[in-house]
């Protein structure tokens, strides 16, 4: 719960935009804007970059 989901590195338990009831994950502050814009994602074990 220390290690980011999508890269890696330190992160810490957040949701998307820090909603309290929202899905938690361990984001690093890197990670973490484009995971709340939706933009990176895990499909099936591989992290995924969505392009808009």
């Amino acid at each position: 719960m220390h290690v980011c989901e999508f890269c890696g590195a330190p992160g810490r338990v957040r949701t998307r935009n820090d909603d309290p009831y929202g899905w938690h994950k361990t984001v690093c502050d890197i990670c973490h804007p484009a995971w709340s814009s939706h933009r990176l994602m895990i499909v099936r074990g591989v992290v995924r970059v969505r392009d808009r």
